[in-house]
């Protein structure tokens, strides 16, 4: 009797262990997930996606640009003061508005500019694989637009949840600003 219950504990284990596992999703499903919360964004709002990066860089109001190397989607609402370009290492003050999880069924529209103090941003160059973990401790998305803005330069952006803050990372949560503004720490 004791050899039966054993059998039958560890088969009703195995059952437990095995479903509860199944229940779990992959890195490979999380990224479906988003892909059909963005492509839902950009349908629903009209967006339309360039190909191609605008020669002057005027975007329509419902134009996205689509960068190759992060997924990162942007429309430059404003260039700013392109005499001054970011360097390295400057530190980027953030401001943005209408930060929306769209993914969720979360409504809330955050914004940061009532806020004492902005969002720090240190600026490591374009964003590819070899700067992409310099920008570790803060969105690197935020960080795609700053090769085509200036100072005092405004962007609306599409963020993929791999580029965005580590909680958007560890909650796989793409987001959506509906502005972005940048102020360089040389030019205050």
């Amino acid at each position: 009797m004791k050899l039966f219950h054993s059998i039958v504990l560890t088969f009703v284990s195995l059952v437990i262990l095995t479903t509860s596992c199944n229940n779990r999703k992959t890195y490979a499903d999380y990224l479906k997930d988003e892909k059909k919360a963005i492509d839902l964004l950009i349908s629903k709002n009209n967006f339309e996606i360039l190909r191609e990066f605008p020669v002057d860089s005027v975007f329509g109001e419902n134009e996205f640009y689509k960068d190759p190397n992060t997924g990162v989607y942007f429309n430059i609402i404003d260039l700013g003061d392109t005499t001054h370009r970011p360097q390295w290492r400057e530190k980027i003050y953030i401001r943005f508005k209408g930060l929306h999880y769209f993914a969720t069924d979360d409504t809330i529209r955050y914004s940061n500019y009532q806020s004492t103090f902005s969002e720090e941003l240190e600026y490591f160059g374009p964003v590819n694989s070899t700067t992409l973990s310099a920008y570790s401790s803060s969105t690197a998305g935020w960080a795609v637009p700053l090769s085509y803005v200036g100072h005092r330069g405004k962007v609306k952006l599409i963020v993929p949840f791999e580029m965005g803050s580590t909680y958007d990372q560890s909650s796989y949560q793409p987001t959506y600003y509906e502005q972005v503004e940048y102020r360089f720490e040389n030019q205050w």
